[in-house]
């Protein structure tokens, strides 16, 4: 058990620092660019988890995902879903709070370019 969490833990940290050092090239090749492409990047992200924050959304040929989801959360107990719709809740917050943080990002990265690049 403690070594599976190290292990995990060592994928996360890498992982960031994958998403840091390519956040880092793209600043300092493309500069204002690079941080709009950051911004956008966060953004989609962002619009993503919003879209799906009742659960994963199936493809087309797959429509009883969905409604495989509602109905087991129809069958879970009161509790289980109060708690569910508490974690919902919180996520959305976070994700509002990081998707104007991108747009922030997005808009300052244009600006720039515009203002420097042509």
């Amino acid at each position: 058990m403690r070594s599976e969490r190290t292990i995990l833990i060592g994928i996360a940290v890498l992982g960031w620092a994958l998403a840091a050092a390519l956040a880092l090239w793209l600043v300092s090749r493309l500069s204002f660019l690079g941080l709009g492409l950051i911004g956008v990047g966060v953004w989609f992200v962002c619009t993503r988890l919003e879209l799906e924050k009742e659960g994963a959304v199936g493809h087309e040929l797959t429509p009883d995902l969905f409604a495989m989801q509602m109905k087991a959360r129809q069958e879970m107990p009161p509790s289980d879903r109060a708690s569910l719709r508490a974690e919902e809740t919180l996520l959305a917050h976070v994700a509002r709070v990081v998707r104007h943080a991108a747009i922030a990002l997005t808009a300052i990265g244009a600006a720039g370019f515009l203002l420097y690049q042509l």
